[in-house]
């Protein structure tokens, strides 16, 4: 069964949560997730969070605390973290929700006569604390990595009415359920939070649906360059494409906004570019927008190519655009806003997949061991023009849809043939949840660096082909030239195995891991031989249909299992 996203995000939180229970000695994973929604929701310090938890028994359903006596204010919260991924898609339980509502009740009372008896040391003492306080507002929080708050919620909806009707206190609850606790952990991976204040012309509020806001309006060019100036390099961070060097398009751009003749014709062009944002606070006194965590996801070519025509004062002060902008937190769905607004052009799948959370945080963890994830159409030689000169000195440059297909083909013996014959598949809905589920920095650079060793063996190789004189093939191979040339038909596959080889060099290291990946290799394609020609089938396949054919792949799968079993009775 395919991985959902929800699956690919629990495995990387746990990740993070099992560090936070390693280092903070927590008795369970529950109260280590506490300590982490805490730092990242509510931005607590270590201190505070240490003030806020209540751990141990006798807790009565309540896992943390927080009292803002400032505002007179008390929120209590209920963790839940799965013990695995199967549990994501069940509710927390009426018990479970039974017991906060109880615990709230006996944390509140202030009644000297009382008992709590069962509860630990850190209830009562917030207790204790809580009764000589002025509290007017009340919020429960539910925290679950599953679907949360479902069947239940009359229940709750049932105790927020009686309470408020029977105390007179303003009571709420948040249910911050698996889809919430993604967005938390997706919005970290943004590590650029964007804040711009945005001049406009025109602004109006217009199309909204629930928590999602949008604006339509236009701007100046100029003013809009301004804005975003000292933030070229990151402004785009959520787009799909990054800036196209060469293209009819931008030089059409280019001309009429400079042109002194149509300049002023320029909004009539152009379609104009979209903000996307966490937050937008518009002044219309002085006829501003302040946008926070926001990302520029259509119009990179036009606004790009606005600021180098600004930067060499060749744009015009009446060039004006169509501007939209989205007031949305929700990332998934942020997500395909970026993709339906890039679709009217051909775009490679894989960069689809360039916001995904896992992706981000590829990107981040490759870098330290020097390699420049190109999670962006032409990132790294964007970045290298507007943000950072020296990004790619030092680094290998890595495309996206080579470290997915790589690492598959490696990796993943399930999508090993499927990497070969058709890579665009594996950024479907279907696999990348389940393709990007396990992947690392150092799995991948493992991938890439043994086919890059394989490159190099199918480069020997066809030039060998190309010139008969040339004997290094044969060389890394251990055999003369003439042998080569001789048994030629043998070899042919070989110019369009790299993905087969490649998966076929990952079962050789499980084996043995000391070996040489040079070695492995040459090793790999004689094994590929030694199965062709025990099969009849794969014998008479022609050596393009050979190397991306499952069936090729499943014998050398079988051939290492077999290889493994004699080597256990032994």
């Amino acid at each position: 069964m395919a991985r959902s996203k929800y699956d690919s995000i629990y495995k990387k939180l746990k990740d993070d949560v099992e560090v936070i229970k390693e280092q903070q000695d927590y008795s369970n994973m529950s109260l280590a997730f506490s300590h982490w929604f805490l730092k990242n929701q509510y931005n607590l310090s270590e201190q505070e969070i240490a003030e806020s938890i209540i751990d141990g028994n006798g807790d009565y359903g309540i896992d943390a605390v927080i009292h803002n006596e400032t505002d007179k204010s008390l929120e209590i919260f209920q963790f839940k973290f799965p013990s695995s991924s199967q549990t994501i898609k069940r509710e927390i339980a009426q018990s479970e929700i039974n017991k906060v509502i109880v615990g709230f009740n006996y944390l509140i009372d202030p009644a000297d006569e009382i008992t709590l008896e069962k509860a630990s040391k850190e209830f009562i003492r917030i207790h204790d604390e809580l009764k000589e306080s002025e509290i007017y507002n009340f919020k429960i929080n539910f925290v679950s990595f599953n679907q949360g708050v479902v069947d239940n919620v009359e229940m709750v909806n049932n105790f927020i009415r009686t309470t408020k009707r029977e105390s007179g206190i303003d009571i709420s609850y948040v249910d911050y359920n698996v889809q919430k606790v993604t967005n938390i952990y997706e919005k970290l991976q943004r590590q650029n939070s964007i804040s711009i204040v945005l001049p406009y012309k025109q602004l109006q509020q217009s199309y909204s649906v629930g928590n999602i806001e949008s604006y339509v309006g236009f701007v100046n060019a100029s003013k809009l360059v301004e804005a975003i100036e000292d933030k070229m390099g990151v402004i785009f961070d959520e787009n799909i494409r990054l800036h196209e060097m060469k293209s009819k398009v931008n030089d059409g751009i280019k001309k009429t906004s400079s042109s002194k003749e149509e300049s002023q014709m320029f909004y009539f062009y152009n379609n104009g570019i979209t903000f996307i944002c966490d937050e937008a606070n518009q002044s219309p006194s002085n006829l501003t927008i302040k946008l926070e965590g926001t990302s520029i996801v259509n119009g990179c070519q036009t606004v790009t190519t606005l600021y180098e025509n600004y930067m060499s004062e060749r744009l015009r002060d009446d060039v004006d655009l169509l501007v939209r902008i989205t007031k949305i937190s929700d990332y998934d769905e942020r997500a395909k806003i970026t993709q339906f607004l890039n679709s009217q052009n051909p775009i490679k799948e894989s960069y689809f997949i360039s916001n995904h959370t896992i992706v981000r945080d590829l990107q981040s963890k490759l870098a330290e061991s020097n390699y420049y994830l190109e999670r962006q159409i032409n990132e790294s030689s964007y970045k290298e023009k507007y943000e950072d000169e020296d990004i790619k000195k030092g680094k290998k440059i890595i495309k996206l849809d080579d470290v997915i297909q790589y690492y598959s083909g490696y990796y993943l013996d399930k999508f090993a043939a499927l990497a070969k014959r058709n890579k665009n598949v594996l950024f479907s809905n279907d696999n990348i949840h389940e393709v990007l589920s396990d992947i690392t920095a150092e799995k991948v650079i493992e991938s890439y660096e043994i086919y890059a060793i394989i490159s190099e063996v199918i480069t020997a190789y066809r030039r060998q082909r190309r010139n008969k004189k040339n004997s290094e093939f044969a060389e890394i191979i251990g055999i003369k030239n003439e042998e080569l040339e001789n048994d030629e038909q043998t070899y042919l596959f070989v110019n369009t195995a790299d993905i087969l080889i490649l998966n076929t060099c990952k079962h050789l290291k499980s084996r043995d891991s000391s070996k040489k990946d040079r070695d492995n290799v040459v090793e790999a394609i004689k094994i590929i031989i030694k199965l062709i020609n025990e099969d009849k089938e794969l014998k008479e396949m022609s050596p393009a249909s050979l190397t991306k054919n499952q069936k090729i792949y499943t014998e050398i799968n079988q051939y290492f299992m077999k290889d493994t079993r004699i080597a256990a009775k032994s």
